[in-house]
């Protein structure tokens, strides 16, 4: 009798653990989550700034290093390379208007210099006056615009494959844009978010079936308001050749080579248009490169930091 009683347990434990590995993802999803971001040094926090309720992450001991997120990502694309980070720097990543869970009111302006402005008012509220800067994709834009607005604030810039250029060749992403055919970039299902994701990565890192699905639901409900963001950005905002000519912020520039999402030979117009630039090509790595490669990625910003110092000391 006790014998079948455990086995009647076990077997209404597997099949609670389906039922949630694939119907019902949320709570696993959300245990995940929370455990990465334990694991790499994170905690949330939120704060209301302007009709914006901020949802961000923070961690870690230094000078702020502040990381703006691409298009449809969150905070937690952060989570792999901040652990490498967070014995050096005191992480903070916001989820971006539109995005992840940070809440909005209606009628928030999503052009790029509005975006920036938004930034740095919520960094005035939570008290964060000189930092460092990195974005990733569209983060990267927002980040440009951000040391256009308040280059006395930016120590330094670390941009991974940022998104605004126009004077590139298309990627097979923007090429699908520019035809008017489905635009990957807009999740509205799951065959949507995997063919996206593919795009993203040469080498995927593994991400659990409830994550996915959970992520998945999230982006899709807020397709809409994703399409209005993209054409903020793509028709109302200035291309980012305008914002960063001359902009004297040192900036490192990572992009990976087998980027599908934007071209990576906007490296090199980075590099010729800003004043104090150097970048560096990641071979055999996608889009996300402080997700498929975080080492690395980790290691070019800290030994361009370094150097940055080492620089600073001589000339004073």
């Amino acid at each position: 009798m006790n014998s079948l009683i455990v086995i009647a347990t076990l077997l209404l434990l597997a099949i609670i653990g389906l039922v949630l590995w694939w119907l019902w993802p949320a709570p696993l999803a959300r245990l995940f989550i929370a455990l990465e971001r334990r694991r790499c040094g994170l905690r949330p926090a939120r704060a209301t700034v302007d009709g914006i309720d901020w949802h961000y992450l923070e961690g870690g001991h230094g000078e702020p290093l502040i990381l703006l997120h691409g298009f449809n990502a969150d905070a937690d694309h952060f989570c792999r390379v901040s652990s490498r980070l967070a014995a050096h720097f005191r992480i903070i990543a916001p989820d971006l208007p539109g995005f992840g869970t940070t809440r909005l009111e209606q009628g928030t302006s999503f052009r790029l210099e509005d975006l920036a402005a938004s930034v740095l008012a919520w960094l005035d509220h939570i008290g964060i006056q000189h930092f460092y800067l990195g974005g990733s994709s569209m983060g990267g834009y927002i980040a440009c615009a951000i040391a256009r607005q308040a280059p006395e604030r930016v120590r330094a810039m670390w941009l991974l494959a940022p998104g605004g250029l126009r004077d590139v060749k298309l990627s097979p992403v923007l090429e699908a844009v520019a035809e008017d055919r489905h635009n990957p970039l807009i999740v509205r299902d799951m065959a949507d978010f995997e063919r996206l994701f593919d795009y993203c990565f040469v080498h995927p890192p593994w991400v659990p079936g409830p994550v996915r699905r959970f992520l998945c639901r999230r982006v899709a409900g807020g397709a809409v308001q994703a399409q209005r963001i993209f054409d903020a950005l793509r028709f109302d905002s200035q291309p980012l050749e305008d914002v960063i000519d001359g902009l004297a912020t040192p900036t490192l520039v990572v992009w990976g080579q087998s980027d599908q999402v934007l071209n990576a030979a906007g490296a090199r117009v980075l590099a010729e248009r800003m004043s104090d630039a150097e970048s560096l090509v990641l071979p055999n790595v996608g889009h996300l490169p402080m997700l498929e490669s975080p080492d690395v990625t980790a290691e070019a910003w800290m030994g361009f930091t370094e150097a940055l110092a080492r620089r600073h000391q001589t000339a004073s």
